[in-house]
């Protein structure tokens, strides 16, 4: 809430203008977790299937009763999938 808005508004700008990573999923060789609530509209959940699929090693993790926030709304969920992520590196 301390950031100036305009900051906040570039920040968007930038986010939602960027380039498609699609090129590098599909062509990075080692594991790619993607993680999205179910209740997450953006991207949503069939982009999230897509971009998992998309990678080489890419796995998919849908946090239930979750939205788009998932270490805000289900810190545990995405803290037992780190782990997992580290375990298995």
């Amino acid at each position: 809430m301390r950031q100036p808005l305009e900051d906040v508004a570039q920040g968007v700008t930038i986010f939602h203008t960027r380039p498609s990573r699609d090129d590098i999923l599909s062509s990075f060789p080692g594991p790619v977790v993607v993680v999205t609530g179910s209740e997450d509209v953006a991207p949503g959940l069939e982009t999230s299937r897509k971009q998992a699929k998309m990678a080489q090693h890419g796995r998919l993790h849908v946090i239930p009763e979750c939205g788009h926030y998932v270490p805000m709304e289900q810190p545990e969920a995405i803290n037992s999938i780190i782990r997992q992520v580290l375990e298995t590196a």
